[in-house]
C-alpha cells in the first residue's frame, strides 16, 4: 500500500509538527508512522537548533561550547519527537527516533525503507506560499520514496479537507490517482477531489473515482505555474514523479510545484 509506512522528519518547528500530524493523517489503517530527527554535526557547530541558539555564551564560558552544543542538540531533537508524537493521532502505530549525521544522508537512508517521506516546509505563511527548503528539493529529486512537502491546511482538524491531482495518462500520473483515491477511500469520501491535467484532454474526459467518475478539469498556462495555483483552493496536490512537462517527462515541474503551491504537495514515485 502507498501509504501503509510513512517517515516524518520533525525538527521542532511548527514546520515538523505539520509534518507529523499530516503522516497521522494520510498513514494508511494499519499502517505505521516513523519519526526522525536528525542530529546533524552541523547544528551544533553552527549552535543551532529550530533556529534557537543551542549554547550561550555563558554555557561556553563555563563547561566549553562544542560538547556541550552536542548535548543540547541531541536533547532537543529528542524533544521534536516526543512533541511529534503528540502531534500522531490515538490508534496509529508510531515510532520515533533521533539519529546522528548529515541530514541529507540520513534523510536518503530513511527514504528507503518507507512508503513516503515528509518533510516540513519553512518560512513565510499560507497566503503567500512557503519558501521550499533545499533539503525539501533534493528529497524530491533523489529520495527512493515519494515525498510529501507538508505545509498547514486550511483547518488543522479536517486535513485532507479537499485534494487536487494532476494526470496527462502517463502511468506515473495513474498512480498519483490512485493514490488519491486511496486517500478519498481512507477519509470515508469526506475530501472533496478535483482531477486536473495541464495537457491535452477530449472534451467531457472524466476520471474513474471510488465514489462516481470525476471531470478532468483543462489548466490554462505552463504546467507547474497552473498546477501550482489549484494550490490556492485546496489542501493537498497529489501529482506524479513524471509526466506533465508538455508532452514529455515531469522532472523539474514536480519541485516547482511544490515550491510554489500553497498547499501541501505530495509528489509520487510509481514504485516507491
Amino acid at each position: 500500500m502507498p501509504l501503509s509506512r510513512i517517515t516524518a522528519a520533525v525538527d521542532g518547528t511548527r514546520a515538523g509538527f505539520e509534518a507529523a500530524r499530516q503522516a497521522g493523517r494520510l498513514v494508511s489503517p494499519g499502517g505505521s508512522v516513523r519519526l526522525i530527527a536528525v542530529a546533524d554535526p552541523y547544528f551544533a557547530a553552527m549552535n543551532t537548533w529550530a533556529g534557537q541558539r543551542l549554547v550561550s555564551p555563558e554555557d561556553v564560558v563555563k563547561s566549553g561550547g562544542e560538547h556541550l552544543a552536542k548535548e543540547r542538540l541531541l536533547e532537543r531533537a529528542a524533544e521534536a519527537v516526543a512533541d511529534g508524537r503528540r502531534q500522531i493521532p490515538k490508534g496509529v502505530d508510531v515510532t520515533g527516533e533521533v539519529i546522528e549525521g548529515a541530514t541529507r544522508d540520513v534523510l536518503i537512508e530513511a527514504s528507503r525503507d518507507t512508503r513516503v517521506l515528509v518533510l516540513g516546509s519553512h518560512g513565510g505563511g499560507r497566503v503567500s506560499g512557503l519558501v521550499l527548503s533545499s533539503t525539501a528539493t533534493d528529497m524530491i529529486r533523489h529520495a527512493a520514496s515519494s515525498v510529501l512537502v507538508a505545509r498547514p491546511p486550511f483547518d488543522e482538524d479536517d486535513f485532507p479537507r479537499s485534494i487536487a491531482v494532476a494526470v496527462d495518462g502517463s502511468e506515473p500520473s495513474l498512480y498519483a490517482l490512485e493514490v488519491a483515491r486511496q486517500i478519498e477511500v481512507a477519509c470515508s469520501g469526506r475530501p472533496a477531489m478535483r482531477v486536473v491535467t495541464a495537457g491535452r484532454v477530449a472534451a467531457g474526459a472524466t476520471a474513474p473515482g471510488p465514489y462516481g467518475d470525476i471531470p478532468v478539469e483543462q489548466l490554462r498556462g505552463r504546467a507547474h505555474d497552473a498546477i501550482a495555483r489549484v494550490g490556492d483552493g485546496v489542501d493537498l496536490i497529489v501529482l506524479g514523479a513524471r509526466g506533465l512537462k508538455g508532452a514529455k517527462a515531469l522532472g523539474s515541474v514536480s519541485e516547482r510545484v511544490a515550491h510554489k503551491a500553497a498547499s501541501s504537495v505530495l509528489v509520487v514515485r510509481p514504485h516507491a
